[in-house]
């Protein structure tokens, strides 16, 4: 089985990463041992534009799923970023200040936002998309887009 689902649309290629969860709000989450790492889909990193600029709380910082932790500025538009969990925040990506871009050219690797020390992982779990449920509503969401572009 591949890593990835995909679609295409035009000359763009959608991907999910099938062993992550995924929130409506177009976040992944990767949770290993207790901590939960959160990044961009590739979907919304794509539908927003080149990523030039992030705003993120600080380390230590306690979030509730649903919290706007942050924003991100692209050359489109800027939009928060929304906690897909709930706990505590304990690291920023740091590699993130000088190379914003990274959420573009690697959303579910080097371009991680946060990891989180996870206060209810299961809770929060149930809450979450599985890759394959996700991956259905993206492809509507690449739909909808193409219609506005192109009518």
């Amino acid at each position: 089985m591949s890593e990835y689902l995909e679609t295409t649309y035009e000359k763009f290629i959608f991907k999910v990463k099938v062993s992550y969860l995924y929130s409506q709000e177009e976040f992944w989450v990767n949770f290993q041992d207790g901590t939960a790492t959160m990044g961009l889909t590739d979907f919304l990193q794509k539908a927003k534009g080149d990523v030039a600029f992030l705003e993120t709380v600080e380390p230590g910082t306690e979030v509730k799923r649903g919290d706007e932790i942050g924003s991100i500025e692209t050359i489109k538009a800027t939009f928060p970023i929304i906690a897909p969990v709930s706990g505590q925040i304990v690291e920023v990506n740091p590699e993130l200040d000088a190379s914003p871009y990274l959420i573009n050219q690697d959303p579910y690797g080097a371009g991680w936002i946060y990891r989180l020390q996870v206060s209810n992982p299961e809770a929060d779990k149930a809450q979450l998309l599985e890759a394959n449920a996700y991956f259905e509503i993206m492809k509507g969401k690449v739909a909808e887009e193409a219609k506005k572009l192109y009518g």
